[in-house]
């Protein structure tokens, strides 16, 4: 069952940002290997992201919201399957994250941070 990282979780989150998504540690079952996912959100004042951080093993997670900057994904495979219903996947989130397990499954994510062409 998906459960949200508590503070004392994303500290100990924080303390692996050196390392690759794929190398940090879940701190709620010591799973090595943890996954993301960014979706790109347009329509306010300038791009944003929706990222998720979750371990594969338990379902612990955590979501943020922040400004896209200059950033870019280069596929975002939820938007492509789900369009105008992806908000409604997102209130799910064990239907969520197992949702995107099977993406990485089949090679679909991880997804590669680009940066924004000026424009």
């Amino acid at each position: 069952m998906a459960r949200p990282y508590d503070e004392n979780h994303r500290e100990a989150l924080r303390d692996q940002l050196d390392l690759p998504v794929t190398e940090r540690i879940c701190p709620v079952c010591d799973h090595a290997g943890l996954r993301s996912y960014h979706h790109e959100e347009f329509g306010r004042s300038g791009p944003s992201m929706i990222n998720y951080l979750w371990c594969p093993a338990c379902h612990a997670y955590a979501s943020s919201f922040t400004a896209a900057d200059r950033r870019t994904v280069d596929r975002d495979p939820l938007a492509d399957a789900h369009g105008d219903r992806i908000a409604e996947v997102m209130r799910d989130p064990e239907g969520l994250l197992r949702i995107l397990d099977g993406y990485w499954t089949a090679g679909s994510l991880p997804q590669q941070m680009l940066r924004r062409p000026r424009g």
